[in-house]
């Protein structure tokens, strides 16, 4: 093989590399958005909500939404997400 198809060959890999990145990033963002949705609508509900067993209930389940929220942004940021 000459130089020239090496580098073509070397030039693709690394397009699809970045391509896979892409995608994976553009589905934390869309799973980011749905959990911040998540967020939003338990919040409303931990207001409305009158029985404390409940509201407990509601409360962890906001901590887990917040957590993963954390670590899909953290995720995010690594493979430079902007």
């Amino acid at each position: 093989m000459t130089s020239d198809k090496l580098i073509e060959k070397f030039g693709l890999l690394l397009n699809m590399e970045r391509q896979q990145q892409k995608e994976k990033r553009d589905k934390i963002r869309t799973l980011l958005k749905k959990l911040k949705k998540q967020k939003v609508v338990l919040r409303t509900r931990i207001d409305q909500e009158q029985n404390p067993q409940n509201r407990k209930r509601l409360k962890r389940n906001l901590k887990v939404i917040q957590a993963q929220r954390k670590k899909g942004i953290k995720l995010c940021k690594s493979i430079k997400c902007k």
